[in-house]
């Protein structure tokens, strides 16, 4: 005996059913002070108060970090030592952690509070749709992604956390997009087409401003966008992935991460 096919009743109440589901799922991950974002945001304003004293110890100067003033002599020695993306020390002086340690350092207070501000609002959408070890990956392998790229053009010095910026934007992208038949109406005007506008005004925005690094722009994009395609997330059922693959991730985050900071560390410890 043949079944007949459901009726569109019942799709569509599958269907409500189903972005209920994710609405809820969402709530229930969305938390005001994800721990991963807040340590995160921390972390790196604390980087940046150190690396303004110690630029402080180099030498008085009247100019100073907070302000839009970037890059004059002392702040980028402390730049430096602190490790920020440099072509010769990464290719010919193999200090390849520099790929990550400029993640953590900012140009000025401006350049510093924009990316914190940025990293918030995205980092908290994300960490409620991957969790705490799929979104520290996503941020730290954007970031490398970013790095990677800058390094095909001409900056001689570059710092900021802009590229794995990026890489939350392009995921939350992909996220709105793959899903977009899942997704509540809430949740769209959040994810997917909600965010592409803001894509194409961050770009609009670097082509028009010299001292922004378009490539390490694009190259967080694309490897948050990649990366999304292949990662699971918590609000989808069905989509949650391996934990196994959860657990290794964060192992890795965190490795990186750590020895990032290990060499940052020693590289200070070197001046003093």
């Amino acid at each position: 005996m043949k079944r007949s096919p459901p009726s569109f009743e019942a799709i569509h109440l599958r269907d409500t059913l189903i972005r209920e589901e994710v609405l809820e799922n969402f709530r229930i991950s969305m938390r005001p002070w994800p721990p991963v974002t807040m340590a995160l945001v921390i972390g790196i304003v604390l980087i940046h108060l150190t690396a303004v004293q110690l630029a402080d110890d180099l030498t008085a100067y009247a100019v100073h970090p907070y302000t839009l003033q970037t890059f004059y002599p002392e702040w980028q020695g402390a730049l430096m030592i602190f490790g920020a993306r440099a072509p010769y020390e990464i290719t010919e002086l193999h200090q390849y952690y520099r790929l990550l340690s400029c993640v953590f350092l900012h140009s000025d207070g401006m350049h510093l509070a924009l990316n914190m501000i940025a990293l918030f609002g995205l980092g908290r959408l994300c960490e409620a749709v991957y969790g705490a070890s799929r979104f520290l990956w996503l941020f730290v392998f954007a970031g490398l992604c970013g790095s990677a790229a800058s390094m095909a053009g001409e900056a001689s010095l570059a710092v900021g956390a802009s590229g794995s910026v990026f890489g939350l934007l392009g995921a939350g992208v992909v996220f709105g997009l793959r899903y977009r038949n899942e997704l509540p109406r809430p949740l769209k005007r959040i994810f997917g087409r909600g965010l592409i506008p803001w894509v194409f005004l961050n770009i609009l925005i670097g082509l028009n401003v010299p001292q922004i690094d378009n490539l390490g722009h694009m190259g967080g994009l694309f490897g948050g966008a990649l990366l999304a395609l292949w990662m699971g997330n918590r609000v989808i059922r069905d989509e949650q992935g391996h934990f196994r693959n959860e657990q290794w991730m964060m192992a890795i985050s965190v490795g990186l991460v750590a020895y990032t900071l290990l060499r940052m560390g020693q590289s200070i410890q070197t001046f003093l």
